[in-house]
């Protein structure tokens, strides 16, 4: 599925976002960036529906999202927090079938199928093995693993990420920025993240939309928009552009 945002602004004490006109396309990976309070969560959250939005602003498949239903909106669009704060000890086979709730009728309770596709979510991001613990036990990065395990129990055609990396050690984010790219190539998922790590973005998103103080500066395929111009724009701070082994780097 497509999303397009046109004309879409969001408002809350001091801060604006305004976004005129934006497309993230199927099977792509697409890094919002940017320094911090420029508004990638806000503009994230407003992509998902959860901020309010006004009636045109975020098309999906040239349809309103605002006209979407609380069920039908989950079952097209997942979002992945920066982490969980839930106060429930669940195992983690229960924790990513939460993620089957959109498909379940009132009071219904997960059926066979369910559990299925769970355990094929925990396959494929690695976490078969820690389907009876409880997930107060995994480390950060598992739990973020287990977090995208349950969009993907969702089985979501959109999946918007909140940082999935932050606060993680080198191999982690390697691990689940490897992740997120093969569901957007191999699965065929509309994938949007926030990213503070600039150099993975550039490494890992077929995409970037550079974003500051609520507003998009650029946004493009990374080899037609990055530049040590737009970067020191952004940024506040030159940032030198070096080419390393077939593939640029950034010196600070």
């Amino acid at each position: 599925m497509s999303i397009r945002v046109r004309n879409l602004a969001f408002d809350y004490k001091d801060f604006r976002l305004r976004v005129a006109d934006l497309g993230f396309e199927r099977s792509r990976l697409t890094a919002i960036v940017g320094p911090n309070g420029a508004g990638k969560t806000t503009f994230l959250k407003c992509l998902g529906s959860l901020l309010p939005i006004s009636a045109g602003a975020v098309m999906v498949d040239d349809r309103d999202l605002v006209r979407f239903k609380n069920r039908e909106r989950a079952r097209r669009i997942g979002f992945v927090p920066q982490e969980h704060g839930s106060v429930f000890n669940y195992t983690v086979l229960d924790f990513v079938l939460l993620g089957r709730a959109a498909h379940l009728s009132v009071f219904a309770t997960p059926a066979a199928d369910d559990e299925r596709l769970a355990r094929e979510a925990l396959n494929y991001v690695g976490l078969e093995a820690f389907a009876e613990r409880p997930i107060a036990q995994l480390s950060s990065g598992e739990r973020r693993l287990a977090l995208i395990a349950r969009a993907l129990a969702q089985a979501t055609e959109i999946l918007l990420m909140d940082e999935p990396t932050t606060f993680l050690d080198m191999k982690h984010e390697v691990e689940i920025l490897e992740l997120v790219r093969r569901l957007a190539r191999e699965a065929g998922k509309t994938v949007v993240c926030t990213l503070h790590n600039l150099d993975m973005a550039l490494k890992y998103a077929d995409a970037m939309v550079f974003m500051k103080a609520g507003a998009v500066l650029a946004a493009g395929p990374p080899d037609a928009v990055l530049s040590e111009a737009l970067l020191e724009k952004v940024y506040d701070i030159p940032i030198r552009i070096r080419a390393v082994d077939g593939r640029r780097v950034l010196l600070r």
